[in-house]
């Protein structure tokens, strides 16, 4: 069995490159009839030879080398005179052996062919060139049928070799006319393959586009009414403000703009990581992640509840990932902060586990806490748009979204088991890079 792409090599050489797909399997298609001719004329050549038959001989030699110099011509990427001289050749010498030898030989079912590699090999693109190559065959038999026109001197007739030239032309025919409908087939399935796969890529971006345009008519609608909700409770604020006396109830009417601008300032960042998510590549960096996940919790200080909450940390000192801290910020931000804010503060010990392990080139976090958890009728929406879980949430209902958009970006996976009143487990896991991956893409 020949190695892979042995027959290409041998056809059109190791160093063309040919960019079209189609005209790639015309020029395989020609150097392969080329050597069907080469070869069915040298069979011919030591028949005859063989049997003592010579009147051909010289005729049979002129014919081997010109396909052979066709052969090189399409190698050498000559291609359209390759084929203009190998379909004048090959329909040259059947018809002047067709004029000496009788019917019953066959020799003109090589037209077929003939006429079949015309059209396959130049195509519809060079379709005037294939029309004068088609006519070429069917003139010469018309002119071999009502003429008696002869170039070969036959001296004599060996009966005996009827059947065996009969069968090598029908050998020679069956070969080159499969080769030349398996060709015309490879293309056509490939046709219809590319046809396919773009008609797939076009409705899976039309469901894209409809998912997304939904999106976004949520987000704006949305955005507006959460913008404005602050905003509006803020003037409301302000306006009591002006007309209270009492120190204290004006104390806690700022606290309370206070309160109402925190949410907008979460919001405005809710879009923000939304809008870097969406736009940004991934980034291929070395993170420390027990860093990382310290400077959450600092970060998340302020909050009321975290005081409250007993944090357990699983993570390796010095386990170092390459990947995207500003994605891995996003998720780890939100899936802590989440369970700090939906802590049950019924239980007398509020918890919250934090793990993360490396195994071969994927990481895993596991963010578990025993807070509110989710009811079990609202877990498989938890990931949409603005969807908000729980009766005592807050904010935009845009994180656990972002969260699963940042996971999908960096090719992983977020799983998530709840039960009301037990708590929360958040799992996610995705490939990390290598160093090298990482300096390659710095540079």
């Amino acid at each position: 069995m020949l190695p892979p792409g042995a027959l290409r090599k041998f056809i059109i050489g190791k160093s063309n490159f040919i960019l079209s797909y189609t005209e790639y399997k015309r020029v395989l298609l020609t150097g392969q009839l080329c050597a069907i001719a080469f070869f069915f004329g040298l069979g011919y050549f030591l028949l005859d030879v063989y049997y003592g038959v010579y009147h051909g001989l010289i005729y049979e030699v002129v014919f081997i080398v010109v396909t052979a110099l066709c052969f090189l011509l399409n190698r050498l990427t000559y291609f359209n005179t390759a084929k203009i001289l190998l379909g004048v050749a090959v329909n040259s010498v059947v018809f002047f052996f067709n004029q000496v030898e009788p019917n019953e030989v066959g020799l003109y079912m090589l037209y077929i062919p003939a006429a079949l590699g015309a059209m396959a090999a130049f195509g519809y693109e060079e379709r005037f060139k294939s029309l004068v190559m088609l006519f070429l065959p069917i003139g010469l038999f018309l002119l071999g049928q009502i003429t008696d026109f002869t170039i070969i001197e036959k001296e004599y007739h060996r009966s005996d070799l009827d059947k065996i030239n009969l069968v090598t032309n029908f050998a020679c025919a069956l070969t080159a006319s499969v080769l030349i409908i398996y060709y015309l087939i490879s293309i056509h399935f490939r046709s219809e393959k590319s046809l396919r796969e773009n008609e797939k890529q076009i409705s899976d971006k039309n469901l894209e586009l409809t998912r997304l345009n939904t999106e976004l008519d949520q987000f704006v609608y949305s955005t507006s009414h959460d913008l404005m909700a602050p905003l509006s409770s803020v003037r409301g604020l302000i306006h009591l403000s002006r007309v209270t006396e009492s120190e204290k109830e004006l104390r806690e009417l700022i606290e309370m703009m206070e309160g109402r601008v925190d949410d907008l300032q979460k919001f405005i960042r809710d879009i923000s990581d939304y809008s870097r998510n969406t736009r940004l590549d991934v980034q291929k960096k070395k993170v420390l992640v027990s860093k990382l996940v310290r400077t959450i919790l600092e970060n998340l200080r302020s909050h009321p509840h975290t005081d409250k909450v007993k944090i357990e940390l699983d993570v390796p000192s010095d386990l170092v990932i390459y990947s995207d801290p500003a994605r891995l910020q996003i998720i780890l931000g939100n899936l802590i902060g989440n369970a700090i804010k939906y802590m049950d503060p019924a239980k007398e010990n509020p918890m919250l586990k934090i793990s993360a392990t490396l195994r071969e080139s994927h990481i895993r976090f596991i963010v578990q806490d025993n807070g509110l958890g989710i009811p079990s009728n609202h877990i498989h929406k938890i990931f949409d748009m603005f969807y908000q879980a729980n009766e005592k949430a807050e904010g935009s209902g845009l994180g656990l979204y972002i969260v699963k958009q940042a996971v999908e970006k960096l090719n992983g996976t977020i799983l998530v088991a709840s039960e009301l009143q037990l708590g929360s487990t958040f799992t996610v896991v995705f490939p990390v890079y290598s160093e090298t991956d990482s300096e390659n893409h710095s540079n």
